[in-house]
């Protein structure tokens, strides 16, 4: 897995010298580099299903598909966690840690979800 890392990053920093930091090659990479960070975080967190920050995990990610389908807006930061606040669910930082994703990261997978179903 080291080495994964390493060749990775290794070509993300090509990419960035190369192409620049938006380019749509370097966000392929960087989105690579993300999915195997957060394929080995998970291993790294696993919950058992009774566990009750797992409970509030799959409540809030799902109050947070409900609120981006019927708004047709994923919310801020902000936004989350004052209704997360007022809901009892988890808040944006919490999410991002359980997930091993960042907001930019949840958004997309929410979307994508979201466009799938």
């Amino acid at each position: 897995m080291v080495n994964d890392f390493e060749k990775l990053r290794e070509k993300l920093h090509a990419s960035i010298e190369e192409n620049g930091l938006n380019s749509e090659k370097t966000r392929k990479i960087s989105e690579k580099y993300n999915e195997l960070v957060n394929i080995h975080y998970q291993k790294e967190r696993q919950y058992n299903s009774n566990n009750i920050m797992y409970v509030k995990y799959i409540e809030s990610v799902k109050s947070l598909r409900k609120i981006t389908r019927d708004f047709v807006e994923f919310p801020t930061i902000k936004e989350w966690n004052h209704y997360a606040k007022e809901n009892d669910l988890l808040n944006s930082e919490s999410l991002k840690y359980i997930s091993g994703s960042s907001w930019h990261d949840l958004r997309n997978k929410i979307y994508q979800n979201n466009k799938n179903n």
